[in-house]
């Protein structure tokens, strides 16, 4: 089983390649802008690396969002033209999911709270249990009802915000690694693997069915002009 996955929701690019049962190459590559032409190259790079063709990949993994409306645009697209060329199966990541996944790396099981910093005041958020499943759907909300709604529940902050949600935790809270580290709260493609590949041993794997969809939260800053009236 050859599987491919990649990252452009938030501050980074990052590409990791899965082949018979271990990562074989991955990338890693932080910057705001300028997926669209980071993306490819990598991928190219990560599969010369990895000794594995492109035309010989059995399924993907994509992150859909919540993050930049860009980022999520060109990850999605590319998983889809991807999808369509070869057909392959398409696995769904949700962003804050991936950012928990790559905090819990070399962690003991607990649960994540993953929050990324929305602006405006307010933060993406979704919670994970032990095994990283979704507590509930990913949402768009202030920063202060996070931490009052959650201060209560032992958790691992996880996630570009945490160090501002850890401030309001009575006593502190647990982050999930240095805030100092430029890496810190990004996704990375090698745990999206992870929950990739497990998914891929379920029965049916019906995980991989349906096309990667994007999840906003919330309509993107830019707006059309407004016509002027004549």
């Amino acid at each position: 089983m050859k599987v491919l996955a990649f990252d452009t929701t938030l501050g980074a690019c990052s590409v990791a390649l899965w082949a018979d049962g271990a990562l074989r190459a991955s990338a890693f590559r932080l910057q705001a802008q300028g997926h669209a032409e980071a993306l490819f190259p990598m991928i190219d790079a990560v599969c010369a690396d990895a000794g594995v063709a492109l035309a010989t990949l059995d399924a993907l993994a994509v992150t859909v969002g919540p993050g930049t409306f860009t980022g999520v645009r060109i990850g999605i697209a590319a998983a889809r033209g991807l999808r369509l060329v070869q057909a392959l199966p398409v696995f769904s990541v949700p962003t804050l999911q991936a950012v928990a996944a790559t905090a819990r790396r070399g962690r003991n099981a607990q649960p994540v709270l993953a929050v990324h910093d929305a602006r405006r005041g307010e933060v993406y958020v979704q919670a994970f249990d032990a095994a990283l499943r979704p507590v509930d759907p990913p949402a768009v909300r202030p920063l202060d009802q996070v931490a009052a709604d959650w201060q209560a529940r032992p958790l691992l902050l996880a996630g570009s915000a945490a160090p501002a949600l850890a401030m309001r935790w009575p006593g502190g809270a647990t982050l999930a690694g240095d805030p100092s580290d430029p890496r810190f709260g990004q996704p990375d493609a090698r745990d999206m693997l992870v929950l990739a590949v497990e998914a891929l041993a379920r029965p049916g794997a019906a995980a991989f069915a349906t096309p990667p969809l994007p999840v906003y939260l919330r309509a993107p800053d830019a707006k059309l002009p407004v016509p002027r009236a004549p």
